[in-house]
C-alpha cells in the first residue's frame, strides 16, 4: 500500500498520533514516580498505565507497517 503526502512528518499515519495520546495520558503517573511523589492510589496508578499503554498497544498492532509513504510537491 502506497500513501502520497506533502508532509514531511507523520500526519499520514493518524493512528501514531491516538497512539502517542495514550501515552500521554500517563506522563501525570510518570513523573510522580520519576519525582517521588505519592499523590495517586498504587492500584489506580497501575491500573491507568495498564489501560493507556494496551490502548497505545492495540493502536499500534493495527498499523500496517508495509505502507510505503511517497512525499509530492503541492503543485
Amino acid at each position: 500500500m502506497e500513501i502520497e503526502t506533502t508532509e514531511d512528518g507523520w500526519d499520514c499515519i493518524p493512528e501514531l498520533n491516538e497512539a502517542v495520546q495514550y501515552i500521554d495520558n500517563i506522563s501525570h503517573d510518570i513523573y510522580e514516580i520519576k519525582n517521588c511523589v505519592r499523590a495517586t492510589e498504587l492500584e489506580d496508578l497501575i491500573e491507568n498505565m495498564i489501560e493507556n499503554l494496551s490502548e497505545a498497544i492495540g493502536v499500534l498492532e493495527e498499523i500496517d507497517s508495509n505502507i510505503e509513504i511517497i512525499n509530492v510537491d503541492e503543485e
